[in-house]
């Protein structure tokens, strides 16, 4: 790992920033690797998830990757132009000019999570490169199917002096995070973020940080229901919940549960009929599903009511289908914790002051979603 750093390190010293030519060339065999892997990539992540659909992961791993991927080679020669910026009023007078020039850092690292492992490799990728930078890239080892993949795939389209992949659980995480890398990209949960902050202190080393946190949802007296329900549950089932902007719990107005559980019921049948039931994707592993399963039990035990929208729970299948939590309150570890998973606690609420006391008492979420007219 140490060894990698230094041939980039050393190659960006010699060569210094790279050309425009030479980005795009990069960015292109980015589209190349996502394209010829595609069919791997679908098999890869069903070996991991046991059970994900092709069609949400070409949307969410792939289409959506060469989108970013493009619009990016699209706009980079203007975003790699200087950019004109006003001197102070004292060295203007004496004819001073002052110019942005764009300029890269060199290695750059990408600590990547799990629940949508290709593309949170190569989204960041885009502009990392676009920049000209190199990457030194950990994948999760939670999905080590879609890891082994990816790095395989690298180093057909790379050389290591430009992009490397390093494969491992928690003691490669914790090396990784102490290289004095130039920039590092961490995306996860805000537990593991503390410990690399920790880790990349020691080199002073700059971070970009997108972390998780309880998004609330809230549902307003005069909202179209059957709408919320549609959006809520697209965001809701993609990848059983699995992702960090899904809808974490709902604040609903006393007096509309039984029109919503109706419409929130009618709405995930429509989504997961018998015809495409094997869509819904499997918790990511056994530990997962233990986990939310747990959050499940907890919850029941100290008063809450569970509301299940489908029937597609299957242990053997790790998958648990969406349900609606009510009763729910702080002592619940549901509310404890950041879910990622196909659990939706339901708050009943008489004023929106009630909701927007609660939600700034709370750590802040990294989404907020609201349906209504006002």
């Amino acid at each position: 790992m140490e060894k990698i750093l230094e041939i980039q390190k050393k190659a960006f010293r010699e060569n210094g920033p790279p050309t425009y030519q030479s980005r795009i060339d990069k960015l292109r065999r980015c589209i190349a690797l996502i394209e010829s892997y595609q069919t791997k990539i679908i098999e890869a992540l069903n070996q991991d998830f046991q059970n994900r659909s092709k069609f949400e992961i070409r949307i969410s791993e792939i289409d959506q990757t060469i989108r970013n991927l493009l619009f990016t080679t699209k706009n980079l020669k203007n975003w790699m132009r200087p950019k004109k910026r006003m001197s102070s009023l004292g060295t203007s007078l004496l004819g001073a000019k002052s110019l942005m020039m764009p300029s890269p850092l060199g290695s750059v690292g990408i600590i990547a999570p799990w629940n949508f492992p290709v593309a949170m490799v190569f989204y960041p990728a885009a502009s990392i490169l676009a920049a000209g930078n190199n990457i030194m890239a950990k994948p999760s080892e939670i999905t080590p199917n879609t890891a082994s993949l990816i790095k395989e795939a690298v180093e057909k389209y790379f050389d290591a002096s430009e992009f490397s992949i390093f494969l491992g659980g928690p003691k490669i995480g914790e090396k990784f995070s102490n290289l004095p890398l130039d920039h590092l990209l961490y995306t996860g949960s805000n537990k593991i973020a503390k410990k690399v902050v920790a880790a990349t202190s020691k080199n002073l080393v700059p971070m970009t940080l997108e972390l998780g946190g309880k998004s609330p949802t809230i549902v307003s007296d005069n909202a179209n229901i059957n709408l919320a329900a549609k959006r809520i549950l697209f965001a809701k089932t993609i990848n059983a919940g699995q992702i960090c902007l899904s809808p974490d719990y709902i604040f609903l107005k006393k007096g509309l549960e039984q029109e919503f559980v109706y419409e929130m019921k009618k709405t995930f049948s429509k989504f997961y009929s018998d015809n495409n039931v094997n869509d819904y994707t499997s918790i990511v592993n056994i530990n997962h599903y233990d986990r939310i399963e747990s959050y499940i039990n907890d919850a029941i035990s100290k008063g809450a009511t569970v509301t299940s929208l489908g029937d597609i729970d299957s242990k053997d299948k790790n998958t648990i289908s969406t349900k609606l939590v009510f009763g729910v309150n702080d002592t619940m570890e549901v509310m404890k914790n950041e879910i990622f998973g196909p659990l939706l606690p339901i708050m009943l609420y008489e004023n929106l002051s009630e909701v927007v006391d609660y939600i700034n008492k709370h750590d802040h979420p990294l989404g907020l979603y609201f349906f209504g007219k006002n």
